[in-house]
């Protein structure tokens, strides 16, 4: 008689997800597709402002909101705030917004798509940008940034139209507001005229079999495109905004917020899979002098979520951890990772992620909701299932679990895969619908 071997690893899997209520999507090949992605809302108003490809969707959003919120004057939160999704989908349901963003790129395209416009601002941006798509910018002067590697990103008769259309808009007299906007569509056409592309966790040069050479026509052309999105999407807004936003950490909200003053929180943090979003939006943050210098830089990796390998992976102050993950920790081969430094990240990552989730029960009113989509990773052939363990915290610190919902799974490197394909089920991005009872 054939005598079945049990697999603890996947045993461990399995009754930590018996604990709660996980929906898997009917399709068993869902890899790409899925309402959590941000692709299906490019070409929408406001969000196609910038391709901002970690945002997720405004129509998700809104259903959670209609699905969970009991009070219809509350305040929706979002700790991990990127683009403003969560929050304009807030305020195009009536509700108030509050947002935090550490990031100072992100939150300045956050801003300037939450902000309320007059029909004045509107038609001073319109007259300004149409100025500036005619203007000769040989005469202006410009400085490149401190970035190690700034007089490479565009070819020298780019760089210098370019820059000189930075120049011009620094020195137009305006109010901010429509400072912002032109700042930001030429913010918009950045890497599509540069040498470089967010590739990965990062940037790479583009290679192209065949060059392609833009001319000062073409930049013309796609900066123009950018600026008509914008005014036709302020023309035709119907909702006012009405929000609170910080350019501030997540582990921060103890600071700002009034504890039971919150009636719900949808978010997405950064994933565990060590991608680094300063190295990721590098080209904005240096050339839109949000990064004056490396000082600079370094602080911001410094107030960061710890989900990458160039974050400060020395500070334990105020350390959390449950046992679940202990256990997984030291399962991990060491051998087969590629930075030593992996498992420290981990355990940093998962305490500062079971900080926001504490100071997010502490925030929300009795009857509030927390929605948090996250994707799980894996190390050493060790899958990390990061919906279940924050669920797991949750469920500690006083949420009731109501759902968790699959979206889509997860394709790893096909060696990597090959050799955890027996917990590929866990693999995944998932909601995680929270309530405090």
């Amino acid at each position: 008689m054939s005598i079945i071997q049990e697999n603890p690893l996947l045993e461990f899997y399995k009754s930590l997800e018996s604990e709660f209520n996980v929906n898997y999507p009917s399709n068993e090949r869902a890899t790409y597709s899925s309402s959590m992605n941000f692709s299906n809302d490019l070409d929408t108003s406001f969000q196609r402002w910038f391709r901002y490809k970690e945002g997720f969707s405004i129509e998700m959003v809104k259903g959670l909101i209609n699905k969970y919120n009991q009070n219809k004057n509350g305040i929706i939160m979002d700790p991990f705030m990127g683009s403003g999704s969560t929050l304009i989908a807030a305020n195009q349901l009536g509700l108030e917004g509050c947002g935090f963003e550490v990031n100072p790129f992100s939150y300045f395209l956050a801003s300037c798509k939450l902000e309320n416009y007059t029909k004045k601002d509107v038609e001073i941006f319109n007259d300004l940008f149409n100025k500036l798509l005619k203007i000769d910018t040989s005469d202006f002067s410009y400085n490149l940034p401190e970035l190690s590697f700034s007089d490479r990103v565009f070819s020298k008769e780019i760089e210098a139209y370019y820059m000189g259309l930075w120049s011009y808009i620094k020195q137009c007299k305006t109010n901010q507001k429509v400072s912002n906007l032109l700042k930001l569509g030429w913010l918009s056409i950045l890497e599509k005229v540069s040498n470089y592309k967010k590739a990965g966790n990062g940037l790479k040069i583009k290679n192209y079999k065949k060059p392609q050479v833009l001319s000062l026509n073409n930049i013309q052309e796609l900066l123009k495109i950018e600026y008509e999105q914008i005014y036709q999407d302020l023309l035709k807004k119907n909702c006012v905004s009405n929000n609170t936003i910080y350019n501030s950490s997540c582990l921060e909200i103890y600071k700002k917020i009034t504890p039971n003053s919150i009636c719900g929180c949808i978010f997405s943090p950064p994933y565990a899979n060590c991608f680094d979003y300063t190295e990721i939006y590098k080209l904005e943050l240096w050339f839109g002098e949000f990064i004056k210098n490396y000082s600079d830089l370094k602080q911001l990796k410094k107030s960061s979520l710890r989900s990458n390998l160039t974050s400060d992976l020395s500070n334990l102050d105020n350390f959390i951890t449950i046992g679940e993950i202990e256990y997984l920790l030291k399962l991990i081969n060491t051998n087969f990772l590629w930075d030593k430094k992996i498992p420290t990240m981990l355990q940093l990552y998962f305490s500062d992620m079971f900080n926001v989730i504490k100071q997010c029960y502490e925030a929300l009113e009795n009857n509030g909701f927390c929605c948090i989509v996250v994707g799980n990773s894996s190390y050493g052939n060790i899958v990390f299932p990061t919906d279940l363990l924050l669920a797991k915290f949750a469920k500690n610190v006083g949420f009731e679990v109501d759902e968790i919902n699959v979206g889509r799974y997860i394709i790893t490197s096909s060696q990597q895969y090959k050799k955890t394909i027996s917990y590929k089920n866990y693999l995944r991005e998932s909601i995680i619908c929270l309530k405090k009872i």
